[in-house]
């Protein structure tokens, strides 16, 4: 008889192992999805092919590592909503492999992906081809610990009112300049204004100047790091016009100069004019801006009505209108692709962290200050401009107590004579137009084909386009216009000049409001082949800075093992046509085709005004609500048109 056993009796081996491998089964087969991922298999592949057809395994598999649920669980609605595409880790989703080349250097290019068995051009060969999900700027990156070392800020270029600065920090809405010897840096009144008043120099909450130690004490040792370069133009709307971008672009570009000039009056009253310390970038190397901020303008001049009683909260509210900036919303976006906008609330977000920022770059551009330092608008070198031998393109020496405000950078700041090409052909690609080496309007002067037997030929010259900017069908207080009747007589006649053959093109425009993008892009089509711009005066012709400058092609130059004749002619110059009430001048139009090297006529009903002979600038004001009439003498502008018309045309 065997002998009996307790319950109280100490298992047995066989019992113990028993136990064990039950357990052991148990938790392999409770989370089988877990235990098949420490051996290496997929869980989702295997539950789809295999365990679904067993009955088992019929938990969600969940979503692969490019958002979409696993290719044995894909249906057609699943790629119907998120698409059929092939990924690969380390890739973005959705974006063609090597169909995008770069657009801009360093940080400032976008999105791309590169196949790798296809060859990139050449700038893709670029350490660094922008932000993706292992190069650029990562979370790491954006966090600073500079700890008792707080950067100090380096005045790269300046003249008054217009600054390129690196490192300047921004805490709870003040920009503040670190520094230990304040003899290097402008004062601060010369860099920006007050925001409650531009006429007056900048408040301790505005601007401030630190040394090192005392940033250390109030900063921390901690910042958030903003990258790349910044545009900050300070002021409110109404300081705003077409020419904040064109003085920006310009501040800019004088980075692209073998050495940026730095020409100010410090704190201490002592008057500096010399390049910034260390070597300045290469101009192919120079970043292109990645955001504006307008830290004073709030992103839509009109108030958010909420919904009223009994009326749905869910409704969609009425639409707004954004804030005036001083450009078309769309200009921006076809030019600057990578440039974001900052506004009022965006700034006010910033603030209320309550933490440093420190900014990488900013370009400054404050108009107050550089109407209170115009004595030391100090000239950068002489206006590069190519001798021409018609008296019509004999152009008034820049001077800057007539000058606007925004002209400041144009004094004090030295750029390339090409330095708006750039901005020009990044217009014509959004618009999809072949500059092709035309002159202006098209025509094609210097440029030489070829015939069936391989011979040069001269191809023929395009006769001249004509835009006519139109203000007859603007809102009232929109501008100033023409009487009705000699806009009548001036269409009629341009049709005219078509039909004899004078013009091969006219387009009579809008001015440029916000109108819809078709008509936009109709619009700056037209300007940007157009050779010569008329209209009355006004911010509706700044867009004419868009008309093919002559100064896009180098000057031809004879030297050693070098023709001049071999060398590109510079096209015949367009022609900007300025209607003003007699009487009555202002100088914004002249002066923005002055540096551009177009020509510029301004109109007196009948009387001419052009190079040395301009007239004294003098506003005329109108009452709220009413629009200033122009009379214009027709026949005038129409002898001008034919007498000009041959000698843009090659």
């Amino acid at each position: 008889m065997p002998h009996s056993r307790s319950w109280t009796a100490p298992p047995t081996r066989r019992e113990i192992t028993l136990l064990l491998f039950s357990l052991t089964i148990f938790v392999l087969s409770y989370n089988l999805e877990a235990s098949l991922g420490i051996v290496g298999v997929r869980p989702q592949k295997l539950t789809a092919s295999y365990l679904s057809s067993l009955g088992l395994g019929t938990k969600d598999p969940g979503y692969d590592l490019d958002g979409r649920r696993p290719k044995e669980w894909r249906d057609d609605l699943e790629k119907l909503i998120a698409g059929d595409w092939e990924w690969r880790e380390g890739e973005v989703s959705g974006v063609a492999r090597g169909s995008a080349s770069i657009s801009g250097s360093g940080r400032t290019g976008m999105i791309y992906n590169f196949a790798a068995n296809k060859r990139n051009a050449r700038r893709a060969q670029l350490e660094d081809r922008g932000v993706s999900l292992s190069t650029g700027v990562t979370v790491k990156d954006q966090f600073v610990k500079w700890g008792k070392d707080v950067p100090e800020t380096t005045v790269v270029a300046h003249t008054p009112g217009y600054s390129v600065l690196d490192n300047v920090v921004a805490v709870n809405g003040t920009f503040f300049v670190v520094a230990n010897d304040w003899t290097k840096v402008p004062k601060l009144s010369d860099i920006a204004s007050s925001s409650l008043d531009a006429t007056k120099p900048p408040r301790v909450q505005d601007w401030h100047i630190l040394t090192t130690r005392d940033a250390a004490d109030m900063f921390g040792p901690y910042a958030a790091k903003i990258h790349g370069t910044s545009w900050l133009a300070l002021g409110k709307a109404e300081a705003q016009d077409p020419y904040t971008l064109l003085s920006l672009f310009r501040t800019h570009s004088s980075l692209s100069t073998t050495a940026p000039s730095a020409s100010f009056t410090s704190s201490s009253g002592l008057h500096i004019i010399a390049p910034p310390s260390g070597s300045p970038p290469a101009p192919s190397g120079i970043p292109a801006p990645l955001r504006i901020i307008y830290p004073y303008i709030p992103t839509f001049s009109s108030p958010n009505i909420p919904p009223g009683p009994g009326q749905d909260p869910k409704a969609h509210p009425p639409p707004r209108e954004r804030a005036y900036t001083g450009t078309h919303p769309f200009l921006p976006k076809a030019v600057f692709p990578t440039l974001g906008a900052w506004f009022l609330e965006d700034w006010a977000d910033l603030a209320d962290m309550h933490v440093p920022f420190l900014l990488e770059r900013v370009v400054v551009a404050d108009r107050g200050a550089a109407e209170r330092g115009r004595e030391h608008w100090t000239p950068a070198a002489p206006a590069a401009e190519a001798p021409r031998a018609d008296d019509l393109e004999k152009r008034a020496a820049p001077v800057k107590e007539t000058a606007p405000a925004w002209a400041a950078p144009f004094f004090g700041l030295q750029a390339p004579e090409a330095w708006w090409a750039p901005v020009r052909a990044a217009l014509l690609r959004y618009l999809h137009i072949d500059d092709n080496g035309a002159g202006a309007g098209g025509s094609n002067s210097n440029s030489r084909g070829v015939s069936l037997w391989g011979l040069a030929k001269k191809q023929t010259a395009r006769k001249p386009v004509l835009a006519y900017v139109s203000m007859q069908d603007a809102p009232s207080g929109a501008g100033a216009r023409l009487l009705d009747a000699d806009h009548d007589r001036l269409v009629d006649g341009l049709q005219k000049l078509v039909r004899e053959g004078v013009l091969g093109e006219v387009y009579v425009l809008k001015g440029n409001g916000s109108v819809p993008a078709p008509e936009w892009e109709a619009r700056m089509s037209a300007i940007a082949r157009s050779t010569f711009l008329v209209g009355p005066y006004g911010f509706q012709l700044a867009d004419g800075v868009f008309m093919r400058s002559p100064l896009e092609v180098p000057a031809a130059t004879e030297g050693k093992g070098h023709k001049q004749e071999d060398a590109p002619q510079r096209p015949p110059a367009p022609l900007l046509m300025e209607f003003f009430p007699p009487g009555t001048f202002v100088r914004d139009q002249q002066y923005a085709m002055q540096v551009l090297g177009i020509d510029y006529m301004a109109w007196w009903n009948g009387q001419i005004f052009t190079g040395d002979n301009l007239p004294e600038v003098v506003s005329q004001s109108t009452p709220a609500g009413q629009d200033l009439r122009v009379p214009l003498d027709v026949e005038a502008v129409m002898r001008t048109i034919r007498e000009e018309a041959p000698k843009r045309t090659a």
